[in-house]
Parts: C-alpha cells; structure tokens; sequence
C-alpha cells in the first residue's frame, strides 16, 4: 500500500531546508558526478518540521534529533527498500521539481516539489526517466528515522564509493545480487569500496549476477586494468619490430611477449573511463608513467590504476598495499605485478575529464594466464583472456 500528500511542508520550512548548509555541501559533491549519482547526509530537526511531518504522514520523530537526506539524479532501479533493523514504512518527502516519474508498484507521480510518499516495507519502486536534474530528498527513512534504502549502491568511480557514510544497511533477503542496479552503462562487473559494511572481499571482482550475503551494504564501483587510447604496443608487423597504438591492436595481431615470443590477439576490448581532476591515489583512475620515473620508456604512457607494471622486486609496504586491493601478490613472467596505484612513481593525471581505454587478451591454452608485453619499452601485464572477456567492463571485439 502507498499513498501520496501534497503541499507538506509551508514555504518557510522548504527554504529553511534548501538553505540549510548540509545541503549546500551535499550538493557540491553531487556536481562531481557527470549523470548518475547520490549523495547522503543528514540535517538537525526544528521543532516545526517535526510537527508538520507528524501531521501530515503520521510519522512521530519526537524522539530523534536528526533525519537522513540526500541529493540523487540520474534514474535508481528497482528495488525494496532494506534498512539496518525491521521496519514496516519507508517515508520520503521530495524537496523539489524534477522530471521523470516515481514508480511505487504499479502506480507512477510525477516528481514534484514538497510531496511525499508513504509506503510498506517490502514494495518495489524506481524512479524512470528523470535525466540529469538533482532531486533532494527528505529520507528515505523508516519510522525510527533510520535511513533505508538498496542494499548494493552503485558508483561511477572509487572516490564516490568512498565517500558514502552513512548507517548499515542491513537486510533481510537471502541474498543481493550484483547487476541489478548499476546504473552507469556498460559495467558488468565491480569492485567493493573499503567502507562497505558487508564481509564480502574487496580484493574481488564481481560479475553481474553474482551473489552477496545479506550481512550489510555494499558500495559498488567499475574496476578495469587498461591503456589510455594512444598507448604503443610493441608488436611484430611484416616480420618487423614496430610499436601500434592500442586501438589499432585486432585479433590475430602479433605482440611481444616478456619470455614467450610473438603471440596472437584473441580479443581486445575498449570502453570510457571518468578521470578525477585530483591526486587521488585510487585503483579507478589514470597515472601517468613518465620518462623521468622510468627510464626504459621512450615516452610517457597513461595506464589506470589497477594495470600492473612487471617489476623484480617490491618494497615491504608495497607489499601491504598489493594485498590490500588484490587479496594476495601476483607473479605474471616471474616478476612481481605491481600495480599503478602502488607503484609509488606512477603519478595520478588530474587531466579531468572522460577518456578511452583500451586492452586486449592473447593466446594461452590456459585462459587465466596472463602475459608481460612492452608499452613505449615499460614492460606491463596483459589481461587474461577469462578477465577480458567476463569481468573487464569493456566492449569485446573477437
């Protein structure tokens, strides 16, 4: 059951909440966002508010000194709301126009300023077509002021993930299934941010489709190992020697390998990636590998974050920070795979913006192995043709 009330709020209260300085700041983290995203917060009741929301939702907050908020744009997917104890209504309250319709069941409002929503625990609901306009949104909350919400959230980058704190959001399923929700176009597979509250490895990558225990929230972001679009590969064209960009890269072309000499392409893949304009060292970006830092290189090259440089030796506390984010320490061509955002010369490109990235599998009898290849002389790892392939978040070509 659902039900809907207009004209909540009066005019004072909606300017105090609009004004208030949380939103404000909330709403600049928003902004970083290029289509999809959400941002949570919370604001300190009045007395006022209080009242009116008991009046015209029936909710009693005479207990709670603060309510869960938050500014989203961008379309959310089905979902039942799940929060960190039993309840049995979710309330929200929209704070401003938007285009697009909020879908509860089978019913669909338009999503309009200072109305609000009353709902049973367990319905389905989304919101479609409501392009990149900000919402600002009064919970969702249950009756006890906790904020509810989907269990997985999706992110376009690693940052966003991180930056989510707010209660558990625990549930009540037997399970939550990875895919249902990501938003951004194109991932098929995610990583967990270090501030997800489930227990599930971060280390991991998920394809859709893959199952989460029901024992927290978990902050999902895309992860994928690539070249920036330019990028020289070292291959073997008409028996010479001859670095090609890594978009010209097909199947069948011939690329040299660290031990096991020439060996054909089986797929390659491509897809956009959001680079922050900061100095984050975080898996879900680009770095720049510069001559200076390398001197193998015969020029700069740009590689993200998770992309692994071969190396023959790491230091303790690159060590420590590999395991972090792989789980263990990886060996590619008997040398150490250290990653870009460990690798403590790689410098994060704060070249703002969204760039094309390219990768490519090669022959192997067993499609988990993987190789070291010659980026402008940096001698890199390969995808495996399994990651390519069913976790990469690229569009494959074969």
């Amino acid at each position: 059951m659902a039900s809907a009330v207009d004209n909540i709020f009066s005019t004072d209260d909606i300017q105090y909440l609009i004004q208030l300085p949380e939103v404000a700041t909330a709403r600049v983290k928003l902004d970083n966002y290029a289509s999809n995203g959400m941002v949570y917060f919370s604001i300190t009741l009045t007395d006022s508010i209080k009242q009116t929301i008991y009046t015209h939702l029936g909710l009693d907050l005479s207990s709670v000194s603060e309510i869960p908020m938050r500014w989203i744009k961008g379309d959310t997917a089905p979902h039942i709301d799940v929060g960190r104890s039993s309840f049995e209504n979710t309330y929200l309250v929209y704070l401003n126009d938007s285009p697009g319709q909020f879908v509860i069941d089978d019913a669909s409002y338009p999503i309009s300023a200072n109305t609000g929503y009353v709902f049973n625990e367990g319905i389905l609901h989304k919101t479609m077509n409501t392009g990149v306009e900000p919402r600002l949104l009064l919970g969702p909350m249950n009756e006890l002021a906790q904020p509810v919400g989907a269990p997985l959230l999706y992110f376009p980058t690693e940052t966003d993930a991180l930056t989510v704190n707010i209660a558990n959001l625990l549930g009540y399923s037997p399970s939550w299934t990875v895919g249902d929700g990501g938003p951004f176009g194109g991932f098929t597979s995610w990583r967990i941010a270090s501030n997800s509250s489930g227990t599930s490895s971060q280390a991991l990558v998920y394809p859709d489709g893959s199952v989460l225990n029901n024992d927290g929230s978990y902050y999902l972001y895309p992860s994928a190992p690539c070249f920036l679009e330019g990028t020289k590969i070292l291959c073997l064209v008409d028996d010479k020697e001859t670095y090609v960009p890594v978009e010209d890269i097909k199947k069948d072309t011939l690329v040299k390998t660290s031990r096991d000499g020439y060996k054909k392409v089986v797929l390659t893949g491509k897809g956009p990636m959001s680079n922050p304009g900061t100095t984050e060292r975080i898996e879900n970006r680009l770095y720049k590998c510069s001559k200076e830092n390398y001197p193998e290189l015969t020029e700069d090259i740009y590689i993200t974050g998770c992309h692994s440089i071969l190396v023959d030796n790491i230091t303790d506390k690159q060590r420590e920070e590999t395991i972090k984010h792989l789980g263990k320490i990886f060996i590619t061509d008997k040398k150490y795979r250290l990653m870009a955002c460990v690798d403590e010369r790689a410098e994060p490109w704060n070249s703002e913006g969204t760039y094309t990235i390219h990768h490519f599998a090669l022959e192997h009898s067993d499609e988990a192995m993987n190789y070291g290849v010659y980026a402008s002389g940096l001698l890199v790892e390969t995808c495996c043709i399994r990651f390519l392939r069913d976790k990469s978040n690229m569009v494959i070509s074969k």
